[in-house]
């Protein structure tokens, strides 16, 4: 039987529990310039109560969290090991007033207008967040506020080279596991809704669909260093379905592959490495007021 919205999904939240230490260490922190943007324009206050949708392993809640004290921030995501990661990541820092819950962003466990505000970086589910926007509107306040970021459509170049070629050299006898990640990624490619999520206007449609009375857009592009290609190589496979590509692409279709890589990218090497632009939307809406 074809692969349905929801086995999609669950795979994709597999592998990013899969590697959700290596995500910490090779992706998040380059995220953190985009989450504290997010941060600065939902702009909480002390007591308010705010959910942090799709958190991976907590760094936008690990940000959110002095600013709501003493209240608690709640935290969701679907991946469980990207949860332990967060809560270890909490505990370091000394953070307490967080919690942390497995939950499907489509479908939120919580009473309705409970929240002051509800953040994601990078966290909206590609497929089905029509049920995440009018999650999101049900669990608002009244004048509440929802603020989230999102990929443009086009691709950093270094991405964009890196996809080109892994289709490229990939191999053609795929474990089943790899079969199956395939095809959820065939899925998402397919689906109309999940290209719409890369496209501001789209995005407003939907927003002003689920009930949001005002939708602005912040659109910025975020300067990303990597040492160089192998350095882009990891951060891209740091979510787990590339890793298994690269895991599985013969030895010397990987050579071939990491030699073209790294010729493709030659002319934008400079003394600091590589700089990649990351085009990133930026959506700030509101509840009605009474």
């Amino acid at each position: 039987m074809p692969m349905n919205m929801n086995e999609a999904t669950l795979l994709w939240a597999d592998e990013y529990s899969r590697m959700a230490e290596t995500y910490d260490r090779v992706a998040a922190p380059r995220f953190e310039p985009i989450a504290r943007t997010v941060l600065e324009l939902a702009d909480p206050k002390p007591n308010e109560l705010v959910l942090d949708v799709a958190t991976g392993t907590g760094l936008l809640a690990c940000l959110l969290a002095p600013r709501v004290l003493p209240q608690t921030v709640v935290a969701i995501d679907l991946a469980d090991g990207a949860l332990t990661v967060a809560s270890y990541r909490a505990g370091r820092a000394g953070i307490r007033n967080i919690r942390f819950e497995m939950m499907d962003a489509r479908n939120i466990v919580y009473r309705s207008g409970l929240f002051d505000a509800v953040v994601s970086n990078l966290g909206i589910p590609n497929l089905g967040y029509d049920r995440t926007f009018y999650e999101i509107r049900r669990l608002l306040k009244p004048g509440g506020r929802v603020v989230f970021s999102e990929w443009d459509a086009t691709p950093p170049e270094g991405q964009a080279a890196f996809y080109e070629l892994l289709e490229k050299y990939a191999t053609r006898t795929p474990s089943p596991e790899l079969a199956r990640i395939r095809e959820a990624r065939a899925l998402n490619r397919s689906d109309p809704d999940a290209r719409a999520l890369r496209h501001p206007p789209r995005v407003r449609e939907k927003l002003e669909a689920a009930g949001f009375a005002s939708v602005q857009v912040v659109s910025k592009t975020f300067p990303v260093s990597f040492a160089g290609p192998q350095d882009l190589v990891a951060f891209v496979g740091a979510w787990g379905w590339d890793e298994r590509e690269l895991e599985e692409m013969p030895s010397d279709a990987r050579r071939a592959f990491d030699a073209e890589l790294s010729e493709r990218l030659r002319p934008r090497m400079g003394p600091g490495g590589l700089v990649e632009g990351f085009p990133i939307h930026v959506y700030v809406a509101r509840t009605p007021s009474l």
